[in-house]
């Protein structure tokens, strides 16, 4: 998934290079094909490689206080959302995804920036870790929110 949904961009890039040389090689010498088709195969290589790097760089983690995400090909970013602070997780499917059997978990918190993403989940899986998550982040606040009434008198616990 990770693959194709990097290689994209390069390659529109790519077909559009190699579209202007040989529009341009018409009209021109003979040998701005061969450029083009040596400056596609480049691009290609190049689109590949990032794209490997890229799934070869992302963790991630269900740890006991928060998941744990770590990606990046030249920046490594490590993310940590703690189970309290999550208030909704979405199941996202792209095109992309829905044709290789894969989704997306977008975990939403109250801060726009501190959203996270969990690519590349098959679909036979992605419910049941959702449920997983949510379960975790609720278990917490409701023991929190528990431990915060009983320190009330006359407060009622559930």
């Amino acid at each position: 998934m990770w693959a194709l949904s990097a290689a994209v961009p390069p390659l529109v890039l790519v077909l559009g290079l190699v579209a202007a040389v040989v529009l341009a090689s018409i009209d021109g010498p003979p040998w701005s094909f061969a450029i083009a088709l040596v400056a596609g195969a480049i691009f290609t290589g190049v689109a590949v490689v990032w794209a490997r790097m890229a799934w070869s760089r992302w963790r991630w983690s269900a740890g006991p206080e928060s998941p744990d995400l770590r990606h990046g090909v030249v920046t490594a970013r490590a993310s940590l959302v703690p189970y309290f602070r999550i208030q909704q997780i979405d199941i996202v499917r792209d095109p992309l995804e829905r044709m290789l059997g894969l989704s997306s978990l977008i975990l939403r918190t109250a801060s726009a920036t501190s959203d996270a993403k969990i690519p590349g989940i098959p679909v036979a899986l992605a419910d049941a870790l959702r449920m997983r998550l949510l379960t975790r982040a609720g278990g917490r606040r409701r023991c929190r929110l528990t431990s915060i009434r009983r320190q009330v008198p006359g407060a009622r616990t559930r």
